[in-house]
């Protein structure tokens, strides 16, 4: 009976691991995949930075604005 348990315990639990792999919907991500979202990410919050300041200089038309930098 122990025998039969140590057969057929292992086969079970890798199907199951298998089926659980197989329909898992995560993405592994290529190192340059990550270094494109990480190069957009800083590029939009720098956009984010600019208008920001963009608007600051707006509010305070003729006196204390700020330079902005850009490249």
């Amino acid at each position: 009976m122990i025998n039969f348990i140590y057969t057929i315990l292992p086969i079970i639990t890798l199907m199951i691991g298998f089926f659980m792999g197989k329909t898992s919907k995560n993405e592994i991500k290529t190192p340059t995949q990550i270094i494109k979202e990480c190069k957009e990410k800083a590029k939009v919050e720098k956009q984010i930075i600019n208008t920001q300041t963009y608007m600051e200089n707006i509010d305070n038309y003729p006196y204390h604005q700020k330079d902005i930098k850009e490249k």
